[in-house]
């Protein structure tokens, strides 16, 4: 039992001094926090008394390295800020300087800083109002132009060669090409030919055939009085040789679907918007 009640002893003994070791722990640490906030409130009371007996001469007397030591501190601290705002004003005015308005009435840029605009004289008052109201108004849908290409996503026109909508951000080139539509040409009309006057008075001044009474009634040549003409031989003549003929000039780059003339590189025809490649 003796040796039990020995390691009992002990191990109370040991458990009180963690205990108290614990204890004393905690209490310095309760006093390093009473000892911060007796700090900042000796603070607070020394910033306001040093506010009411800093002209005080006879609070003063024997304390004069301390005041003139927190007055140096207050005068560098009221430099440095002034420092600060003079920085912050320069970098507000480099920023003012490089900003400015397009004037909705003469489309001149003018500096936030001017308080007049040097193309048309108007107000920056007048301008700023303006601008204010083109910001507040809904924005007008876009109108194709008559004739012209649209995107067919949101009907915005575009121009030329675009791959992209520059208001929606449609792919135009997997747009499908618009159906050409083959416009019949109308068959020429065949103008009366008027027969020439001339030829219809030759007709009729042409003499009449004389009857076959009078064609027999003539006298015959016997075949013995004919004497026989032999015709001379004709010279021969040399046939000229043939001219070349020159080659076709090559046909011009046409759509198969119109016949509108295409530039090398087109793939789509600008008359009916028929695929080409």
């Amino acid at each position: 039992m003796g040796f039990l009640d020995s390691l009992q002893s002990s191990v109370n003994r040991g458990m009180a001094a963690t205990g108290r070791a614990t204890s004393t722990m905690k209490l310095k640490a309760q006093m390093s926090e009473a000892l911060k906030r007796r700090q900042a409130l000796a603070a607070q009371l020394g910033a306001s008394l040093y506010d009411v007996t800093k002209d005080d001469a006879n609070l003063r007397a024997g304390r004069e390295a301390l005041y003139d030591g927190i007055a140096a501190c207050d005068a560098e601290r009221a430099q440095c800020q002034a420092e600060i705002e003079r920085l912050e004003a320069e970098s507000a005015a480099a920023t003012a300087a490089n900003s400015y308005y397009v004037c909705p009435f003469c489309g001149s840029h003018v500096v936030t800083t001017d308080l007049f605009c040097s193309g048309c004289g108007k107000p920056m008052a007048e301008i700023t109002a303006a601008l204010s109201a083109q910001q507040q108004a809904p924005a007008a849908p876009v109108a194709p132009v008559s004739g012209a290409a649209a995107c067919p996503q949101c009907g915005a026109p575009v121009n030329a060669g675009d791959v992209f909508c520059m208001s929606c951000g449609y792919n135009l080139a997997a747009a499908p090409a618009p159906a050409a539509v083959a416009a019949s040409d109308p068959e020429p009309a065949v103008a009366p030919v008027p027969e020439p006057a001339d030829e219809v008075a030759s007709l009729e001044a042409a003499p009449m055939p004389e009857p076959l009474d009078a064609v027999a009634s003539e006298p015959v040549v016997e075949a013995e009085a004919i004497e026989t003409v032999v015709a001379p031989a004709p010279a021969s003549v040399t046939e000229p040789a043939p001219e070349p003929i020159p080659a076709a000039a090559p046909a011009a780059n046409v759509c198969p679907n119109c016949g509108t003339p295409c530039e090398p590189g087109d793939a789509f025809c600008m008359g009916c918007g028929a695929r080409l490649s």
